[in-house]
């Protein structure tokens, strides 16, 4: 009896275990999301300096800056999935106008 207590208390331990889609597939979806981004803003597109793609920006003209990131999203207990698709939040300058 004391194997089936402690097996359970083990699995329960372990259960909220989240998973998350691989770098290998959530990188190119992100990288898709921002390279179409300097394309639709000719302004971005003309002046871009860098993608940081750690911290989800892209710099571009002098000092500015976009952002991007993710929708926070509920998901139930130990029903882990992919990530929210990565959306453009802000930016410090005009990305339309010069």
């Amino acid at each position: 009896m004391r194997k089936i207590i402690l097996a359970l208390i083990v699995l329960c331990i372990t259960l909220p275990a989240q998973a998350a889609l691989a770098s290998e597939y959530q990188n190119p979806k992100d990288f898709e999301v921002m390279v179409r981004f300097i394309k639709e803003h000719p302004r971005v597109l003309s002046s871009l300096q860098s993608i940081d793609f750690e911290n989800y920006t892209v710099n571009f003209a002098p000092h500015c800056k976009a952002e991007f990131g993710r929708k926070k999203i509920f998901n139930l207990w130990g029903r882990p999935g992919p990530a929210p698709p990565l959306e453009f939040k802000e930016s410090n300058c005009d990305v339309n106008e010069w």
